[in-house]
């Protein structure tokens, strides 16, 4: 593809020469070996009640280019300021323009904006701004999901049969939990609301099925619950005892399919740069855990219109108390 060139002054005079004479916008631009679009903009743009002026047409054409230099990103100090703040509290570039916007009424910055001001402002590089994107890493990557080697689960129930409700994500206390691995076999388990994306984190002692039981039934018996969705570990194998005692269903995903329960897969992602792998569990209390599920409780998501997880569970439970 040609480069593509400014008329200069002289073409500019040249087309001012033809037009007196009466020659056609396709006969100036074959003689300039231009595109004839090119000589038809710079008419419609430079033609005025005294006609086409080759002079000031090229005046016109040199304030264009000093108004059209790239600017800095993010040149507003207060904005930029307090982008890098929000940045440094965990949250991701599209929760924060997200949030701006839903405040302002407007776009105040775009992610991308923000990801290149990271990434490529002197800023963002000397201040290593890359370091609280939501996993800490200088290049964006894909996640790769983790399989299961474990014996098929007895009496399962699989997503298929999850009823529209559950997948559409129209009403509260729909469940999704996975177990969070650290070192020498330490584990969380976590539970993520679907609508809401309401977090619970909870310190297990091991991954046995009982001790995942034990966690999955005291956590949600103090929330809203009506289904639980997991994948096929073997910390799983409980579940008719998680069923009976909540009186909920209990939906596996289809074997090699974790991906199905993609809302507590991103949260693990989110868990990850309070928690990252070389973690020791026996240093962390319930509290700290606690804490951190809090934090992501009160961020702001773009899938529920960048309001927080805590604010769509609030909401609802007063609409249900007072029948709204």
């Amino acid at each position: 593809m040609a480069t593509y060139v400014h008329l200069t002054a002289e073409e500019r005079l040249q087309i001012y020469t033809w037009r007196r004479e009466g020659l056609t916008q396709a006969t100036m631009a074959r003689r300039l070996q231009r595109s004839p679009a090119t000589v038809s903009r710079e008419l419609r743009r430079n033609t005025d009640a005294a006609g086409y002026q080759p002079h000031l047409a090229e005046r016109r054409y040199r304030a264009r280019r000093r108004g059209c230099r790239r600017r800095p990103r993010l040149g507003d100090r207060a904005l930029r300021q307090l982008v890098v703040d929000l940045l440094q509290r965990g949250l991701s570039p599209e929760q924060i323009a997200g949030r701006l916007r839903a405040e302002q009424g407007g776009t105040v910055v775009s992610p991308e904006t923000i990801y290149r001001f990271v990434y490529e402002s002197p800023l963002g590089r000397q201040e290593q701004l890359s370091q609280y994107l939501r996993r800490g890493k200088k290049k964006r990557t894909r996640r790769q999901g983790r399989r299961t080697h474990s014996q098929p689960i007895a009496g399962r129930l699989f997503i298929d049969s999850r009823p529209a409700a559950v997948a559409d994500r129209i009403e509260i206390g729909h469940w999704e939990s996975d177990s969070l691995h650290f070192a020498e076999e330490q584990v969380v388990n976590v539970l993520v609301e679907r609508s809401s994306r309401y977090t619970v984190v909870t310190r297990m002692k091991n991954k046995t099925a009982q001790e995942t039981c034990h966690a999955l039934i005291g956590r949600l018996a103090q929330l809203p619950h009506r289904s639980l969705t997991a994948d096929n570990g073997s910390e799983n194998a409980g579940h008719a005892t998680v069923s009976q005692v909540l009186s909920i269903p209990f939906y596996f995903c289809r074997p090699y399919h974790s991906w199905e329960k993609g809302t507590v897969e991103n949260t693990n992602g989110l868990l990850r740069r309070y928690l990252p792998r070389t973690t020791d569990l026996s240093r962390v209390e319930q509290d700290e855990l606690d804490a951190i599920a809090m934090e992501l409780n009160h961020r702001p998501r773009k899938c529920i219109a960048f309001r927080t997880p805590f604010e769509v569970l609030f909401d609802t439970f007063v609409a249900l108390s007072y029948g709204i």
